[in-house]
């Protein structure tokens, strides 16, 4: 997350690759990775940090300025508050943040907000808004409106977009009580939507003050950086004696005057050294989440902001809070799939994908690629553990997994991924001459609905027969070890009227031919 304030002015993985012969994009993948600077972002360096208003958070400063401010009673567990992602694309739909991406980016922010006892659950499903104004809005009054028009009552709202006023990774608007996040500072690895979600919660930056301004060390520090009426903007001192009442006011974050995106160094401080009033030299805490250090240095929360957020959720947003989370954390045993089996070869139309049930999982993501999720041509989301495919392009393999979640837990990991090749069932491969299949009746009577499969076969070979429909759907799935010299009958009287395609399979070739049913 790279941070750098702008003046806010008006106020919706690839998992790990098992599959064998995928080990080397596995091992070259990872070996890229290892590569890149531990402070790289994920593509947030051309962008400005937050546009979030300057403005000191009112409810904060009355919590704050009371001297008998009450405290948030204690909890056994944590608390948990609902949140709603919506992914902005253009008019055409086109542009759309990943389900994926959206879960990973969940997973960071409740592990970002775990230590400190407060939790984030998916209250709504995944919403799309398909409005190019909004996708790639410069002005933060669409962003309003937006948010007006699309938000969910009762929950945290984050709108995820292409662009955002300033250039900025994302910004909170007070008014209309949202957050927005850019797709390229989303992701498992960054801490904005911690840093805007901070913002939900009350907590104003940690250079509050210096927004817009810039530390020049070749001149003297000043005691204050302005004067609006009573309100009087302190600049923060090392010795502390003014921390309640400078910078964001609270004493056990240190002085800070960085408004520009920065980098640390192994002390997870400021490479910039800064100067207060007083003369003495500091280096800003780049750990803090509501600083504008990069990802890589933040891990943190302080005490005083923690105090803050809870006691914020309890006096101010108690009506959103669950003390118990709907559904327990999806089982972490691994989940097979089902069907069909490895390298399986289906008919294109109405493809029947199952895998087995996960403990506590409700729905489930279904990816199909054809390079292995390099790239992910369809994804699916169900209730049950299966789904069907109307038709999928023919004779290509397609590469398949699974993720089990349900709203509290969204971070399970992926099946393996497993393999099935597409084909036309009304294709007809011929099995060789020493190997010979006789079918009768081709148009079957309901008076007696039994399909004769006389195998005359000089050569031990497995075999399967299935029965698809016109539209493609299996509907009778034999196998047969060895069938030599032997009649076999295929009872279809539970089959309604109608043209089917039997397929014969064995390791020599194939044979399909139509059957009616009257």
């Amino acid at each position: 997350m790279h941070f750098l304030y702008n003046e806010f002015i008006n106020f919706v993985s690839i998992s790990t690759l098992k599959v064998k012969k995928f080990t080397l994009i596995a091992f070259l993948s990872i070996w890229a990775t290892l590569l890149i600077p531990v402070t790289a972002q994920e593509d947030t360096d051309a962008h400005t940090p937050c546009a979030t208003s300057s403005e000191y958070p009112v409810w904060l400063a009355n919590y704050l300025d009371n001297p008998n401010r009450p405290k948030a009673r204690n909890l056994n567990g944590p608390v948990y508050l609902p949140i709603t992602f919506h992914t902005v694309g253009t008019d055409q739909g086109e542009g759309h943040y990943s389900t994926i991406k959206i879960m990973e980016s969940l997973c960071r922010l409740n592990s970002d907000f775990e230590p400190y006892n407060i939790q984030f659950y998916l209250k709504e499903e995944i919403n799309q808004i398909n409005r190019s104004n909004y996708y790639e809005h410069d002005n933060f009054n669409d962003g309003r409106r937006m948010m007006q028009s699309f938000k969910k009552p009762l929950s945290i709202n984050a709108f995820i977009t292409e662009s955002a006023p300033s250039g900025a990774c994302g910004y909170y608007h007070p008014s209309a009580d949202g957050v927005v996040v850019i797709k390229s500072c989303m992701g498992g690895s960054g801490h904005t939507l911690t840093h805007e979600v901070g913002h939900w919660l009350s907590l104003p930056h940690t250079f509050a003050g210096w927004e817009g301004k810039d530390f020049d060390a070749t001149n003297a520090t000043p005691e204050f950086l302005s004067i609006s009426g009573r309100d009087t903007v302190f600049v923060e001192k090392v010795s502390g004696e003014n921390c309640s009442k400078a910078g964001d006011r609270f004493c056990d974050t240190s002085p800070d005057y960085l408004s520009d995106g920065w980098n640390c160094n192994g002390e997870f401080l400021s490479v910039k050294v800064q100067v207060d009033p007083n003369g003495e030299d500091f280096r800003s805490n780049g750990k803090n989440f509501m600083s504008y250090s990069v990802d890589a240095c933040q891990s943190e929360f302080s005490k005083m902001q923690v105090d803050a957020m809870h006691a914020y959720v309890e006096f101010a947003k108690s009506f959103y809070v669950s003390e118990f989370p709907q559904y327990q954390p999806v089982s972490k045993e691994p989940m097979n799939l089902v069907y069909p089996e490895e390298d399986e070869k289906v008919g294109h139309k109405k493809v029947r994908l199952e895998w087995e049930h996960q403990t506590n999982a409700t729905h489930y993501i279904v990816n199909l690629s054809r390079f292995f999720f390099a790239t992910i041509d369809y994804e699916y989301i169900v209730e049950g553990n299966s789904v069907v495919i109307d038709e999928l392009p023919v004779d290509k393999t397609w590469y398949w997994r699974v993720k089990p979640y349900n709203q509290n837990d969204v971070c399970a990991d992926f099946t393996e991924g497993g393999a099935f090749v597409t084909y036309d069932v009304t294709d007809v491969e011929e099995i060789s001459e020493d190997n010979h299949i006789d079918i009768y009746p081709t148009l079957v009577n309901r008076d007696n609905p039994v399909v004769h499969v006389d195998f005359q076969f000089n050569d031990i070979l497995e075999t399967q027969v299935q029965i698809f429909s016109a539209a493609g759907n299996m509907v009778l799935d034999q196998r047969f070890r060895n069938p030599g010299n032997q009649m076999q009958d295929l009872q279809v009287g539970h089959l309604t009227s109608g043209m089917y395609f039997m397929r014969i399979s064995t390791p020599q070739g194939q044979i399909v031919r139509r059957i009616a049913i009257q």
